[in-house]
């Protein structure tokens, strides 16, 4: 649309709201009212933006322009290279198994996209209707599973459906994890740290460079358990959304 704007179809589609995000990650008063103007002309009803978190200036004109912060996200990256891998904390136990999703375990895997989804920040804007975010991660699942591009990786602990991760490849060869999470009662047994490996070991065998996922700052055990699998933070921003009706 313009180098300020960007319609997002797919979210405004799926919301049935016109969803814009806005490109600039920095902004001084002339460009805020540029955008402000532009979105109001055609008609957005949410804005996103991700703002740089150490410019002071962005967050002051962001905040008092409507923008409401509802998440800090988070990208943390695994390099291949030759350092050695860090030894998980917590050993593989032998009792899970990993596999490819079945259509048996299509239920439960909603179950567990679902409560990923506790954490986003569709969940934390109650501007959304109350079932918008269980069902944009049921549909990021679905969609994972019939990307045969990249691969669900489901953890069965005991013979029962726990977990699962989604791997990726962008573009720039570049792994990716899209979706990951486990049963909230079966946490703390090792599951996450063993559908980490999995995707690593996926990611290797497709010759990245390096892996990397986003997520929450408020998500700190998914942290940690990264962190402890060798990733490393990247990047950090500021996520806000601007509903245009607050303007009126």
């Amino acid at each position: 649309m313009s180098e300020l704007l960007q319609l997002l179809t797919w979210d405004t589609e799926f919301f049935g709201l016109k969803i814009g995000r806005v490109l600039p990650s920095r902004l001084d008063s002339a460009r805020l009212r540029a955008i402000i103007k532009l979105a109001e002309k055609e008609r957005f009803e949410c804005l996103y933006f991700q703002a740089e978190p150490d410019d002071a200036e962005t967050v002051t004109l962001a905040e008092k322009a409507g923008f409401h912060l509802v998440d800090v996200r988070i990208v943390l990256e695994h390099p291949f290279d030759e350092r050695p891998a860090p030894a998980p904390h917590y050993p593989i136990p032998e009792e899970i198994r990993l596999m490819i999703p079945r259509r048996k375990d299509v239920s439960t895997l909603e179950e567990i996209a679902v409560e990923i989804g506790h954490t986003s920040r569709f969940c934390f804007d109650r501007r959304f209707p109350p079932d918008a975010c269980p069902r944009l991660y049921q549909a990021w699942l679905h969609k994972a599973i019939a990307d045969d591009r990249g691969s669900v990786i489901v953890a069965q602990l005991w013979g029962r459906t726990v977990g699962l991760i989604a791997c990726g490849v962008l573009a720039n060869q570049v792994g990716n994890i899209q979706l990951a999470g486990v049963q909230s009662n079966r946490r703390g047994r090792g599951v996450g740290t063993t559908l980490v490996q999995g995707a690593l070991d996926w990611f290797r065998a497709r010759g990245v460079d390096r892996a990397e996922v986003t997520t929450q700052a408020r998500n700190v055990p998914a942290q940690r358990l990264y962190q402890q699998m060798g990733f490393f933070t990247r990047r950090m921003t500021l996520y806000y959304h601007k509903w245009m009706s607050d303007q009126k």
